[in-house]
């Protein structure tokens, strides 16, 4: 048998047709499990780089959390009331106005 030619090969290629895949293949290739099942088992690919940043963005997010729930020692507080302020003497509005 001779070799054929590129012009013989692709007039056979357009004349061929795949196979139908069976229903089957699908259940086989592609499993979906109940979603219960994956919450209990199932992964999520997340890059390193992205995971890293998650962790070092939840450290800083728990030291500030954490810091602001401890006390902060104060000076004696000194009692202010209301008899030490005064009503202004005259109001001069200013109109501030941004160009665009």
């Amino acid at each position: 048998m001779e070799p054929l030619n590129d012009d013989e090969l692709n007039r056979l290629l357009a004349q061929w047709k795949a196979p139908n895949t069976p229903p089957s293949l699908d259940r086989k290739v592609l499993p979906r499990p109940s979603w219960w099942r994956w919450m209990l088992s199932g992964t999520i690919r997340v890059p390193v780089p992205v995971g890293v940043a998650a962790l070092v963005a939840l450290g800083v997010w728990l030291y500030f959390s954490g810091a602001a729930a401890r006390p902060v020692s104060r000076p004696e507080a000194v009692p202010v009331t209301l008899a030490d302020f005064q009503p202004v003497k005259q109001l001069e509005p200013r109109i501030v106005r941004t160009t665009k």
